[in-house]
């Protein structure tokens, strides 16, 4: 999932729709001009603890594989937030996690963005915990979770279809 502020949606598209193409999620800097408090930081490490990054433009808090909480920077002085970026662990559900990320972003007063696989819409999500569970529970990551193989082979037909 990827966190957007509400008010930069708002300012671009004078709503906020229940979705945004891929395209626009992908190309649009929603964080210019919206950036989050200075203690924001220091608020994702009360959820996560710090983890190693590979780029000094990102930070990252969590576990490799698990929960985890990316910050990405414009540049390598990490004073302007160009994307935030949460895995949630559909393998190991945290009903913890998913209310206190919930908690955070609607403090941020921004709203989810679930990046589906292969798809043309990404849907909005309010930082909501009901919301944001019944998302996880629907999602491609907890079919997974369920069944590898079923999603598997879902994707190997869907990839055939696709080249036809």
């Amino acid at each position: 999932m990827q966190l957007i502020p509400r008010e930069s949606i708002a300012e671009r598209l004078s709503v906020v729709p229940a979705s945004l193409s891929a395209d626009t999620v992908e190309d649009t800097p929603w964080w210019t001009g919206h950036q989050p408090s200075e203690d924001f930081e220091c608020n994702i490490s009360k959820i996560l603890p710090d983890a190693p990054s590979w780029s000094k433009e990102l930070r990252i808090w969590g576990m490799k594989g698990g929960n985890t909480i990316s910050v990405f920077y414009r540049d390598e002085t990490v004073s302007e937030v160009e994307e935030i970026g949460i895995r949630i662990d559909a393998s190991k559900l945290s009903n913890d996690f998913v209310l206190r990320v919930c908690r955070w972003a609607a403090g941020l007063q921004c709203v989810f963005v679930e990046r589906v696989f292969m798809a043309n819409e990404y849907p909005l999500i309010e930082p909501d915990y009901f919301a944001v569970h019944e998302a996880i529970m629907k999602s491609r990551a907890m079919q997974f979770a369920k069944d590898p193989n079923a999603v598997l082979k879902d994707l190997k037909i869907n990839e055939f279809e696709q080249r036809r």
